[in-house]
């Protein structure tokens, strides 16, 4: 197992890296909506093994349609307006389509579930795991779009931060652990385990505003968004640990060897993204 773990990472980083230094941004977001899309199928699955069976069509069309109207989002004209050629639009007005796209989200996922045969006890479940699904994965999940569109290094920061506060807190919880975080959801997390990970994750953002990949923030605003992002990506890890103890389920997937699923890889990165894509909104643009 610690042998497929390795050679799945020896071969999916160098990748990772070439499409983020070496591809358009497109290629980025590209694979960044395949990964978030095979993670809430995942997530649908887990959904259906307690109970409440999505309308999991709906919920796959409506995360491509997320990461199809991400670049909305940031693609603007000097005035602040939307403007990609064949679409225009004003940020109030882009915010009013979101909402139009949330409520219609809503109703087809009632909709489906009513036709779909699903009895009416888990009805409710079923519909709200499909919306909710969206929610949780598709939509944080285009901040790393926005990163890349930043900088290639702000996705970078992105993954040092996680990978950094994952390492300190496995080593911290091995070495000096003894105070169960969560033993319900989680047995093996610690305080002492956590702590680490946040000191570690604070001390790279502070290297990493500092020297090499974003300069932009500064010691202090690194640091800052490394304690933020790695604290927003420990809770995430323990949201996907809750719905796997909920749908008895050890891993959310096995298309990874020794990793799991797609869902068990970027648990911290979707809460953590959006906690960095915050600091990064606020920066000048590079040159």
């Amino acid at each position: 197992m610690a042998l497929n773990r390795e050679l799945a990472a020896a071969v999916a980083i160098p990748i990772v890296f070439a499409i983020l230094f070496l591809a358009p941004p497109i290629a980025f977001h590209c694979v960044a909506a395949a990964i978030a899309l095979a993670a809430l199928w995942e997530f649908y699955r887990l959904a259906e093994k307690t109970g409440m069976p999505p309308a999991k069509t709906v919920g796959m069309l409506a995360g491509a349609a997320v990461f199809l109207g991400a670049p909305l989002l940031w693609f603007r004209t000097p005035r602040g307006s939307i403007d990609l050629g064949v679409f225009s639009a004003e940020p109030s007005s882009l915010a009013l389509w979101f909402l139009a796209g949330g409520a219609i989200l809503a109703v087809l996922s009632s909709v489906a579930v009513l036709f779909s045969g699903v009895p009416p006890p888990a009805s409710l479940g079923g519909a709200a795991a499909t919306a909710f699904g969206v929610l949780l994965i598709a939509a944080p999940a285009i901040s790393w779009s926005y990163l890349r569109e930043f900088s290639p290094r702000a996705v970078v920061f992105l993954f040092g931060v996680v990978w950094v506060c994952d390492s300190c807190a496995y080593y911290g919880g091995k070495s000096f652990g003894s105070v169960k975080l969560a033993p319900s959801v989680s047995p093996n997390k610690t305080w002492e385990g956590t702590i680490s990970g946040f000191v570690g994750a604070t001390a790279f953002g502070a290297a990493a505003g500092t020297w090499v990949l974003l300069p932009q923030l500064g010691p202090v605003r690194g640091a800052l968004a490394g304690a933020l992002a790695s604290s927003a990506g420990q809770l995430g890890d323990l949201v996907e640990s809750l719905w796997k103890r909920g749908a008895g389920a050890k891993d959310s997937g096995v298309f990874l060897p020794g990793h799991g699923g797609f869902y068990d890889r970027i648990d911290s990165l979707l809460f953590a993204g959006p906690v960095l894509a915050a600091f990064v909104w606020a920066l000048p643009r590079p040159l």
